[in-house]
């Protein structure tokens, strides 16, 4: 029996004792799930994606890298721990893999058995032996990855990554990333301020400006009690911690929590910066708690304030803020290796926006320039066949061309039917190939949309209309169809329409128990 399916992802073994590798799920921007194996580095969850392969590190970087970049070991961001790539597998893509060895295997199966029957189908002068074997073709197991809200690119190495909130470290070359982060905050601090000053309104000005200081001392305060306990874990383990609290909002107590480990991140400033580090503390606490109302205490701090009047916030005030924050942050950095960053008088290098990400717009091979051209011509998101003269004239005809396809057909993206006399097949994409391309093709978002119709089907009758679907979302053709027949292959095949129709991938199909069970893992994974 040839394993046909199972054997694209053989990196070595035997035919029938395979060594397997399963690429894992990636996120709409292209990154990969990644869990730290140190059970105390909270939250242990973030993303990875690639980097730039022609980005040479300079001396000054590589002095402060824990590893070689692009090597086969991960380093956590939380904690510094080094281990094997394998170590951070993902438990998600651990349960991934094993379904689409599952779904590869059951393919070749398929396989075996439709060519056994073929192959048992004999005539003979008085006898006629004919045996038929059909099973639908079910799509590729597909699975949600989402990326997370802080996207970086280390400047050391050039690799893209994605963490919760506040790291420590590239998790690719281990060089220290405390300033990059910082630096980000106060970029997008620049860009509320920025804001402000364009407003109507005094008071949604004040309020603009308000979160724009207390977001600086938010992430001020958190990257200090970062940094003091990843630094009281490695330099001194034996040493019980005691609460932190909330002893980073002052600068007395924080130096004293610093002297512990025979630091002090504030011995740089001058007086004045000192100074108006402590007031803009006491700014927070005014605003955030006293509604921006002058007390006994802040004017102990602030000579020229007011009992009972509104702080005053001004936009360039907060930048310096900022900036003095950021010059504590900088050597919080460079007392995390032993030397400063070269970056430091550099701009920081800013992310991919926060938000909602977008498909990378990396350069494709021929195979995945056709499929996301198939895609994007599709007009109802189904197998109706591709035009072929507009295939030709978009590609060509040469060997490459035919490579490509034949690469699409090999990963089960389209199927193909050849003509004596053709050099290309003619073409129908498969369900997996919208599944593939959509998002750089239309900006589409299939596992999005199989998670929202899965939901209606659950929630609706056992007897389900299709076309009485489609009319209730009221999404257009092209984009029900995908996530709609990536349902109805969870659905025994029993219980699925057979009736001809060139609109949806089956009229109608009926639920039991077990389908139900069956859609309800479907909406685990696309959703996870």
């Amino acid at each position: 029996m040839k394993f046909k399916n199972l054997a694209r992802y053989r990196v070595g073994g035997t035919a029938r004792d395979m060594k397997l590798a399963i690429p894992p799920p990636r996120t709409l921007s292209g990154r990969v799930y990644r869990f730290s194996p140190n059970i105390d580095a909270h939250p242990r969850h973030f993303v990875i994606g690639d980097g730039d392969i022609a980005f040479e590190p300079s001396d000054a970087t590589r002095a402060r890298m824990k590893l070689q970049p692009r090597s086969h070991q991960t380093v956590c961001p939380y904690s510094g721990q080094i281990a094997d790539d394998a170590d951070f597998a993902h438990p998600d893509d651990a349960k991934a893999a094993i379904e689409i060895v599952s779904h590869a295997a059951m393919a070749d199966i398929h396989n075996a058995f439709s060519k056994m029957f073929k192959d048992f189908n004999r005539t003979s002068r008085f006898i006629k032996f004919e045996g038929h074997y059909a099973a639908r073709r079910r799509p590729k197991p597909h699975f949600s990855r989402r990326d997370l809200l802080r996207e970086l690119v280390c400047d050391h190495c050039s690799r893209d990554y994605g963490v919760y909130a506040i790291a420590l470290y590239c998790p690719d070359c281990g060089a220290p990333n405390v300033r990059l982060h910082f630096a980000r905050e106060a970029e997008l601090v620049s860009a509320q301020v920025d804001l402000a000053d364009g407003v109507d309104g005094d008071e949604l000005a004040y309020r603009l400006l308000g979160n724009a200081h207390e977001d600086v001392l938010t992430a001020f305060e958190a990257t200090l009690k970062a940094v003091y306990l990843h630094g009281m874990a490695v330099r001194r383990p034996d040493v019980p911690v005691k609460p932190v609290k909330n002893h980073f909002q002052n600068l007395d107590i924080a130096t004293h929590r610093f002297k512990e480990l025979d630091f002090d991140p504030f011995e740089h400033l001058s007086a004045a910066d000192k100074t108006a580090l402590a007031l803009n503390i006491q700014i927070r606490h005014i605003i955030g708690h006293n509604l921006g109302v002058v007390d006994e205490r802040f004017t102990a701090h602030a000579e020229h304030a007011k009992l009972g009047e509104t702080v005053s916030l001004v936009g360039e005030d907060i930048r310096r803020f900022a900036a003095i924050a950021q010059s504590v942050i900088d050597r919080l950095d460079t007392w995390l290796v032993g030397s400063p960053s070269p970056f430091i008088d550099v701009k920081a290098v800013p992310s991919t926006q926060e938000g909602s990400p977008t498909p990378k717009e990396h350069a494709l091979d021929l195979a995945q320039r056709i499929g996301v051209w198939i895609a994007k011509n599709s007009t109802d998101g189904g197998t109706t066949p591709v035009n072929h003269e507009a295939l030709v004239a978009e590609f060509g005809e040469s060997n490459e061309t035919a490579m490509a396809i034949a690469e699409l057909e090999a990963d089960g993206l389209v199927t193909t039917t050849s003509y004596m006399g053709q050099s290309l097949p003619r073409i129908r994409p498969t369900v997996d190939l919208f599944f593939a391309f959509d998002a750089l093709a239309i900006a589409g978002t299939p596992i999005e949309d199989t998670a929202t119709l899965t939901e209606i089907v659950l929630a609706g009758p056992d007897d389900v209309n299709v076309a009485a679907v489609h009319a209730a979302i009221g999404w257009p053709l092209r984009r029900f169809n995908p996530p709609i027949a990536l349902i109805i292959a969870e659905v025994d095949d029993r219980r699925v329409s057979k009736a001809l129709n060139s609109t949806y991938p089956s009229q109608w199909f009926s639920l039991i128990p077990a389908d139900r069970v069956a859609l309800k893992a479907l909406l685990k994974r696309v959703t996870q």
